[in-house]
């Protein structure tokens, strides 16, 4: 049976049809009352009859408009699903009464086995007790019901994007919005990708970072990370009216080291050097830095000068304790340290934070010309030594 092709002149047809079977029936009814019993009343059952058929014609029309608004209802459901099966976006369509009416396929690609055709016309928080109890809903495993509440709670209001992670490391952006009628779409979008190449770019850009802070060879900090955590704790000291100390470190004799060793001996000296200093630092804040070369810095907030003195006699007791050989040293058979100790109540507005390095590395020079293997503590002398001014040296220094 072909539909008709235009549905208003079949309606037309159908009104024609039942004022024929009205105006029929009503004349044969007129007649009959108008004839006498012992005449034929032929001419009225023939209006009669006509009447019948006027009425089955209407019937059968109306019938047929049925069909096809049946049809093209159900050809334009089909066609409304099939064209959402070709989203790229999972897609929930809920009733008034939040029962389901329609999903698509890719929401069973994303939320693998989240919806079966059973589903169609069950409300929604009979849909997610089932699916707690199946546990596929990996954010509420343990707390189903506080879980449940807090989502029916917040049924329709998630117009903006809301990240979720789902199993196998899947993430997806869910939207809901409400359509005139309180019907409730619900979005989900796969952003797995995106969010997987944003976690990457953002490991390489800590990466990037720490690279900037971080000396490469021994994995301390470097000097830009040292002279912003110096500029810093000296600030927090002058507010606070605590002591700021610094230990200035160099390793005796490392060109002779390098010059019989080789160069990369040289590089795995500076390690170990390093994980020894990285062991004497032990409050919060403080800091082991690779000043340059074979010299090392520790920043040490809060710390007074007894403090101090104990941090740099461990560290050369722990360097001992390391015994990393070094023939080619006049001072010692195995690596040795000279440390410079400076202690300040430093000043935000008068003093300047480079003058504690300065007092520091005065003293580990006078440390290094009286014998070396060993620290001394930066003097009033120390402070007020120029950068202009030659640090004692009686021997070379190497």
């Amino acid at each position: 049976m072909k539909p008709l092709r235009n549905p208003n002149k079949s309606l037309w047809l159908v009104l024609l049809a039942l004022m024929l079977a009205l105006v029929s029936e009503t004349a044969a009814w007129w007649w009959a009352s108008q004839t006498p019993r012992a005449t034929s009343l032929q001419g009225p059952t023939w209006l009669g009859l006509s009447a019948a058929l006027c009425a089955l014609a209407a019937a059968v029309l109306l019938w047929r408009q049925l069909w096809v608004a049946k049809l093209a209802t159900r050809k334009a459901r089909q066609l409304l699903a099939s064209s959402l099966d070709t989203l790229d976006v999972g897609l929930e369509i809920w009733d008034e009464h939040d029962r389901l009416m329609l999903y698509n396929k890719k929401i069973n690609l994303i939320y693998r086995g989240f919806h079966t055709p059973a589903d169609i016309g069950q409300t929604f928080e009979a849909l997610m007790r089932a699916k707690l109890k199946r546990q596929l809903i990996p954010a509420a495993i343990g707390r189903e019901q506080e879980w449940l509440a807090q989502r029916l709670a917040s049924r329709g209001t998630h117009k903006e994007h809301t990240l979720k992670a789902l199993t196998r490391n899947q993430w997806v952006n869910f939207y809901e919005t409400r359509t005139p009628e309180g019907y409730l779409v619900a979005a989900w979008v796969d952003v797995t990708e995106l969010v997987l190449k944003g976690k990457v770019l953002e490991a390489s850009n800590q990466r990037l970072v720490q690279q900037t802070v971080m000396d490469g060879l021994t994995g301390l900090a470097n000097r830009r990370r040292f002279d912003e955590a110096l500029t810093t704790e000296w600030q927090r000291a002058a507010r606070g009216g605590t002591p700021l100390s610094l230990l200035m470190v160099d390793i005796d004799h490392f060109k002779n080291y390098n010059d019989n060793y080789g160069h990369l001996a040289g590089d795995q000296c500076l390690r170990r050097v390093s994980s020894v200093l990285s062991r004497c630092v032990r409050r919060a804040g403080e800091l082991v830095a690779r000043y340059g070369g074979e010299e090392f810095v520790l920043l040490l907030p809060g710390a007074d000068m007894a403090h101090a003195c104990e941090t740099a006699q461990m560290c050369l007791d722990l360097m001992q304790q390391e015994y990393v050989p070094h023939v080619a040293s006049p001072t010692s058979a195995q690596v040795t340290l000279s440390i410079g100790v400076a202690c300040a109540l430093p000043d935000a507005v008068l003093d300047d934070p480079a003058s504690l390095v300065n007092a520091a590395d005065t003293a580990m020079y006078r440390a290094k010309s009286s014998g070396r293997a060993h620290y001394e503590v930066a003097d009033r002398a120390d402070w007020e030594i120029d950068e202009n001014t030659p640090r004692t040296q009686p021997s070379p220094l190497s």
